[in-house]
């Protein structure tokens, strides 16, 4: 069973995206994250590629409990990590810390900052399945006005790569080909686009 959850407008990002899309691929992530009363010292690491849905999620968590989001924190200093870990500590509210690595890769010199994230709940979006790469390429084509019938989305989903990246990158694909060519999406196009994806000929008309 396939839902979109829909979150509070102030979770969405700046282009203004309060919608996520929930699939049995990721639906035990956001259940055992947004149980956050019961988070580990109240805090959690999320960890996914591009794409995945982590900023929306982390918005929409601290939103809910009121408590902070650190987003891309494989970025950040250890001083931020460091005060971020002690607020949440000194207030009781939640944090939660989203990056595309898990903290051991984030480049932190504080021992005592990686093993406050070490004992921290560590969640990994899993690859999307194909309920999710059917919706979340009809979202993004959406997004540029273009309506991409659910026959054509599921045809495109059971012959991808699986992952956040690969359906971002063939959205951007199809859009550009159906701006060139002037066209609307038909079954030649998506093939020739999952052809281009692929590095063939796009050939087949399967």
């Amino acid at each position: 069973m396939t839902r979109q959850f829909a979150l509070p407008f102030a979770a969405a990002g700046p282009d203004g995206d309060s919608e996520f899309l929930i699939t049995e691929s990721n639906r035990a992530v956001v259940d055992r994250l947004f149980d956050w009363t019961r988070l580990p010292f109240g805090a959690a690491v999320l960890v996914g590629p591009a794409g995945s849905g982590k900023t929306v999620i982390g918005r929409a968590f601290a939103g809910g409990s009121g408590g902070g989001f650190i987003d891309n924190a494989d970025g950040e200093s250890d001083e931020t990590l460091f005060h971020a870990w002690n607020r949440a500590q000194t207030q009781g509210l939640p944090v939660l810390f989203a990056a595309s690595r898990a903290p051991a890769e984030w480049g932190i010199r504080l021992p005592d900052l990686l093993s406050r994230l070490g004992a921290s709940l560590l969640i990994e979006i899993p690859p999307p399945d194909e309920d999710m790469a059917t919706l979340l390429l009809q979202k993004l084509l959406a997004r540029a006005g273009l309506a991409l019938p659910d026959s054509l989305a599921h045809y495109a989903a059971v012959r991808m790569e699986r992952s956040y990246p690969a359906i971002h990158d063939l959205a951007r694909t199809i859009d550009q080909m159906a701006l060139a060519m002037q066209r609307p999406i038909g079954q030649r196009l998506v093939r020739e686009a999952l052809a281009i994806m692929a590095g063939t000929d796009g050939g087949s008309t399967d």
